[in-house]
């Protein structure tokens, strides 16, 4: 069995990643070559998220416990909530032959990257206006200053687009699944 590829979509809140993750795995090409790893997170459940599904949800306790004894390939800090990969779907992915999806931050991508440089692809998710990208996030049910937070972690985040391999503009769903599809059966093997 050889290593996995891992596959990493970052890009900032509102962009579209969870629904881009959920049009990817309809195709049958991608169920066969991508295991999609669940973050360990510290916030708040959503009401359309659902914990084990979309977010292993955890408290702070937890999270800080998991990260003590190296549970986590990667973990990060966003906006006061804790964000970590278990290294468990690394190995999964490695028994059933098939490359890993990530769902991350910027910085636990560039941490990625950095240690594993070729079995890494990266894909940044943008959408074309800054603005449309704000006004998602205040489409959101959360309150104004975590709003104000997010814009402001966003426009941080959209300056590591350069260290990508891919930058894919989020203009239709259907058009940037087959664009991201297409990158990781094109780097799969």
């Amino acid at each position: 069995m050889q290593k996995p590829k891992i596959f990493i979509l970052s890009g900032p809140g509102g962009v579209g990643k969870t629904t881009l993750v959920k049009h990817l795995f309809r195709k049958k090409v991608i169920r066969d070559i991508l295991l999609r790893s669940v973050t360990v997170t510290t916030r708040e459940e959503r009401p359309q998220e659902r914990d084990g599904t979309d977010y292993f949800f955890v408290s702070k306790d937890e999270f800080l416990y998991l990260k003590k004894r190296k549970f986590f390939l990667e973990n990060e800090k966003v906006l006061n909530n804790y964000y970590g990969t278990p290294k468990l779907y690394l190995k999964i992915a490695r028994l059933k032959n098939k490359s890993l999806l990530l769902c991350i931050d910027v910085k636990g991508a560039m941490t990625l990257k950095n240690r594993y440089k070729t079995r890494v692809t990266s894909i940044f998710i943008s959408v074309a206006k800054k603005q449309e990208l704000y006004a998602r996030m205040k489409k959101r049910e959360e309150a104004k200053d975590i709003i104000e937070k997010r814009i402001s972690l966003a426009k941080k985040e959209l300056q590591f687009s350069k260290k990508y391999d891919y930058l894919v503009q989020n203009k239709n769903i259907n058009t940037t699944a087959k664009k991201v599809k297409d990158i990781i059966v094109k780097h799969h093997k």
